[in-house]
């Protein structure tokens, strides 16, 4: 159930990704205005599944999947609240690249990403599955570091990704529903 949550947010990474690869190609003008405010919708939009996907690694029960489809939906509408009314885009330039940047902090995303990193330090304090919280952690640093380097805050979605997935592989469903961690290789 987590994996196909896992790749719509690398989906949208990757959309993220290519806008500022086609950036510096496309100029400034209305279109790369209209592919960058997509980046924004999809950050706030999206960027709370990953509290989902952390999440329903605590476990299979209904009453997790439902608190944490609750978190990610009330963030996601804080997130398209907070995020797009007041969107003024500016065109930034950054190693040869182009994007256009808005200067309002992504309230929804930040607070996603802690509680993400909350689950991550409850899933490997019980379980020994290390992989949430540490991806959490890389992309909240990835991210502040990312106002002088802007790849930096792709690089820590990409590890906050890889750290679901690799938590993903670590575990395994119990004969009674239960997630387990997987027994390390020999």
């Amino acid at each position: 159930m987590t994996a196909p949550w896992i790749a719509v947010l690398g989906l949208a990474l990757a959309y993220d990704s290519l806008v500022v690869a086609v950036g510096a190609a496309a100029g400034e003008g209305a279109l790369l205005e209209a592919l960058n405010t997509g980046r924004f919708t999809a950050h706030a939009v999206l960027t709370p599944l990953a509290v989902v996907c952390g999440a329903l690694l605590l476990g299979p029960g209904r009453r997790t999947a439902r608190w944490a489809w609750a978190v990610a939906g009330a963030l996601s509408v804080l997130g398209v609240l907070t995020t797009l009314p007041g969107l003024e885009l500016e065109p930034r330039t950054w190693a040869d690249t182009l994007r256009y940047t808005d200067a309002g902090a992504p309230v929804a995303a930040v607070v996603a990403i802690l509680a993400l990193l909350a689950i991550g330090v409850v899933v490997w304090r019980r379980h020994g599955v290390p992989w949430v919280a540490l991806g959490a952690l890389a992309v909240f640093v990835a991210s502040a570091l990312a106002f002088r380097v802007p790849p930096l805050g792709n690089l820590g979605e990409g590890l906050m990704l890889a750290g679901l997935l690799a938590a993903l592989r670590d575990w395994r469903l119990d004969v009674n529903g239960t997630p387990a961690p997987v027994p390390a290789a020999r």
